[in-house]
Formats: structure tokens, sequence, C-alpha cells
């Protein structure tokens, strides 16, 4: 029976398909984004895909502040500086992105408009994982689907307790926490027309 086990592991190792060279680095770079490195490699391998890889040069725009989010962006290389509309009309700096950030990543969950610009400071590579190809993958990958879904709510999850880490230090930790509670009161008003499809 052992014999028979061993031959079975060599006959799968040696017919199994061979993965290329951009199937390889694909995966090597989902495994270095912190939304999605605790997942198994069969998912990493089923989402690949869904994923479209754009390159923008240097001062091109991702997406401006405002626009309707389609997905998430993974930046694969370069740096991509996210801006925001101050009150005189001027683009501010609110943070640089580089290889294996990511950003965009609400918009997988629902309708949310952008609250930055995203533009190439140098000439960027992204992988891009938009709603539409999601919902296409739930339907044919379920656990797949389901997997991802769950680690974008667990980054969105983090980064709510880190704000309200962040707002504790601006001021008391209980009015960081009532205004965490204000922001759940607004958008449980808004979240029929953010998940509704259209």
């Amino acid at each position: 029976m052992r014999i028979w086990h061993t031959l079975q592991r060599g006959y799968r190792a040696l017919f199994r398909p061979r993965e290329d060279a951009y199937t390889r680095e694909l995966l090597h770079v989902l495994r270095h984004v912190p939304i999605f490195q605790h997942l198994p490699r069969r998912v990493l391998k089923t989402m690949l895909p869904y994923l479209h890889a754009r390159t923008y040069r240097r001062h091109e725009v991702l997406y401006f502040e405002g626009d309707p989010g389609l997905g998430l962006y993974i930046i694969t290389r370069g740096t991509v500086r996210l801006l925001m509309e101050n009150e005189n009309g001027q683009l501010e700096e609110l943070a640089r992105l580089s290889e294996y950030d990511t950003c965009g990543h609400l918009a997988l969950l629902g309708e949310f408009r952008r609250m930055e610009t995203a533009q190439a400071a140098t000439e960027v590579q992204v992988l891009g994982l938009f709603r539409p190809d999601l919902k296409l993958l739930l339907r044919r990958h379920p656990a797949v689907g389901a997997a991802i879904l769950q680690a974008v709510a667990r980054y969105v999850a983090a980064r709510q307790v880190e704000l309200v880490a962040l707002l504790s230090n601006c001021t008391d930790r209980r009015q960081a926490l009532i205004w965490l509670q204000e922001a759940g009161r607004r958008a449980e008003h808004r979240l029929p027309s953010l998940l509704s499809e259209r």
C-alpha cells in the first residue's frame, strides 16, 4: 500500500500543470498584499483570472475623488499619491502608496464614492479587482468569493479599530467612540442605497 501511495504522489507531481512565470509573479504579489496574504494559495490562484493588469503614466489619474468606486487597486510597481481637494480647491497629498499597497478596497463592498484622488507619482503598474468581476467569481466559486470578501471585511474592521485608536490620541477615547457610533448611525441611513443593485 505504501508503494502505491508513493507512486500516486510521483504521478501527480509529474503530471501536475506547471505554473508559468507570470502566474508565479502574481501569486508572489498577492502573498505580500496585507488584505490577501493570509488566504490559502488555492484561493489566490482561483482569483488570478479576475485580476486586470493596468499601467498608468506619471501624473495619470487612477480615479478622482467623488467618482463611483468600481474596485480595488493593488500596486505592483511604482508610487501612487492619494490626494484630497482642500477648501481652496487645491489638491493636498494625504499619503503615498507603493508596492503591495492597495487603494479603493471599499468599492468591493458596495457603491461607495471615492474619498480621494489616486494619481500616479511615477509610472505605476497595478492589478485591479473590480466589483462586477468579484460578483462573477462569487457565482462561479462561492467559497473563494466568500473568502475574499471576508478578507476585505477583516481589513476594513482592523482599519476601524486603528481609526478609533488614532482619534483617541487626538481627543479622549470616549469622544472617539461617540464619533464612531455617530458614523455608524449615518452609515445605516445610507446603507440601502449603497447596497442596492443597479
